[in-house]
């Protein structure tokens, strides 16, 4: 079985954090879990729950499934835990006698967005707690939470759609990928495309002469999201458009993903071209 990893991750990615973000993710964990158990006894101690409240929680439920589901968010979680570098491996697949690729994305970049996320969840979870006695209080906890996870999506969304594990196949048959076939005789092109993510080459200067840290924030998070945001897209002959196979790889990953699945597409080929030929030979 012939394997190929692109990209290992060299070191557990915790003990590369330094003290003061492993602390400050303890804190951001803490308030979630304080407010959490705090939010669930009162509305236990409650003997009912009026329109204003069911109002509340409708806002508050909105505010979090939108980014989770409307645009994309599940696939930054489903790959929370994936490596900061992209990895793929390659290996024979024997339900179709072709070489099967197994993509695995790098996990989107997510600081300063995890302490912005935090807080809004401590904003959120006390705005339903206050809400019952204020409105006012409730509409400026909300908005403030608004903001926090508007920022923070702004940081970890772009590129989100493509963030995901894909299962590539390239057998006799065709090239086959979820819901993407393609027969091997029309397929003309394999790149490597950064789509999606703006990316600010120049220099930051802060102070009253530059930017904002604000500014500063928003365009490390660009590069950090965009070095983590290729992706490699096929396309047929005769059409214009191309297809993305995988995306949420890093550099390398992509390059020599696309390198790869080019070999493995040119063997396939050959065992095509050999298939008449063979057959001339018994005649």
């Amino acid at each position: 079985m012939d394997s190929n990893t692109a990209a290992r991750q060299h070191a557990n990615p915790a003990h590369q954090r330094p003290a003061w973000l492993r602390v400050l993710l303890w804190v951001g964990v803490a308030f979630i879990l304080f407010n959490t158990l705090g939010a669930a006894l009162f509305f236990v101690s409650r003997p009912s729950i009026n329109i204003g409240t069911l109002v509340r929680l409708a806002l508050v439920g909105a505010v979090v499934a939108l980014p989770l589901w409307k645009w994309h968010g599940m696939q930054v979680l489903r790959t929370w835990n994936n490596p900061k570098v992209a990895s793929f491996t390659r290996r024979d697949d024997p339900a179709t006698g072709g070489i099967l690729f197994d993509v695995e994305p790098a996990r989107a970049a997510r600081v300063p967005a995890l302490p912005l996320f935090a807080f809004a969840v401590f904003l959120l979870l006390n705005a339903l707690l206050v809400g019952t006695r204020s409105t006012g209080a409730f509409v400026g906890l909300y908005v403030v939470a608004l903001v926090c996870i508007g920022v923070g999506c702004t940081f970890v969304l772009p590129g989100a759609r493509d963030r995901k594990p894909v299962k590539v196949s390239v057998a006799r048959h065709g090239l086959q990928s979820g819901d993407i076939g393609m027969p091997l005789n029309v397929v003309t092109d394999l790149r490597v495309t950064l789509g999606g993510l703006v990316v600010d080459r120049d220099s930051l200067m802060p102070g009253r002469n530059g930017v904002s840290t604000a500014a500063m924030a928003g365009r490390h998070m660009g590069r950090r999201q965009a070095a983590r945001g290729y992706a490699v897209t096929i396309r047929a002959d005769g059409e214009s458009q191309s297809i993305l196979l995988s995306g949420g790889l890093t550099e390398d990953c992509a390059h020599a993903l696309t390198a790869d699945l080019g070999k493995a597409i040119e063997i396939e080929r050959g065992k095509l071209a050999a298939v008449p030929a063979a057959a001339s030979v018994a005649r």
